[in-house]
């Protein structure tokens, strides 16, 4: 292999295992911010606040919100 495809591949290797790194670190905090979402969800739920209002709110369809406040009461059970 000529060296320069042999830096030009490490470097592309490099790239690669930075961006699996990121993406390890951005999906951890997708999941801390959607059960935190949940909680909060949750709490406004029980003081009455409707899923309708979330959703519309939050600008997600209202089966969204219906799911992930299903989510967070298996979780809780």
């Amino acid at each position: 292999m000529d060296q320069s495809v042999k830096q030009s591949s490490d470097v592309l290797v490099s790239e690669s295992v930075r961006l699996t790194r990121e993406i390890r670190e951005l999906q951890e905090q997708l999941a801390r911010c959607g059960k935190q979402r949940r909680q909060i969800w949750r709490a406004l739920n029980d003081r009455g606040i409707s899923q309708k209002r979330l959703a519309d709110a939050c600008g997600v369809v209202e089966h969204t919100v219906y799911t992930e406040l299903r989510k967070q009461r298996e979780a809780a059970a």
